[in-house]
């Protein structure tokens, strides 16, 4: 299967954007953004790769995850919403992806 253009898009922006400095190991409501960012990433990762295709313990994974960055993402400053609000929206697109 083909990866829909609008994944590969934010992947590539949020590939090549740095995390938000002065957020690393940082916690929000218990919340480890830097251990966030990489189980979420990772899931990706792994969908570009496999294309489509997660198994269950990933979807589970980014699932729980999505919960977490919906929980966060409301509670942060305007630049670094930015960069977590983009891996939140494309979490939720490889979940409809991938969940199939």
């Amino acid at each position: 299967m083909t990866i829909p253009p609008e994944i590969v898009e934010l992947w590539q922006q949020h590939s090549s954007s740095a995390f938000p400095k002065g957020y690393g190991n940082k916690e929000i409501n218990g919340i480890d953004l830097t251990l966030l960012e990489a189980e979420i990433t990772g899931c990706i990762r792994m969908y570009m790769h496999n294309r489509v295709q997660l198994d269950a313990q990933r979807l589970r994974s980014l699932r729980e995850r999505l919960i977490d960055l919906n929980t966060i993402v409301l509670l942060l400053d305007s630049e670094e919403s930015v960069y977590f609000d983009r891996l939140r929206k494309l979490a939720d697109l490889v979940l409809q992806e991938a969940g199939r």
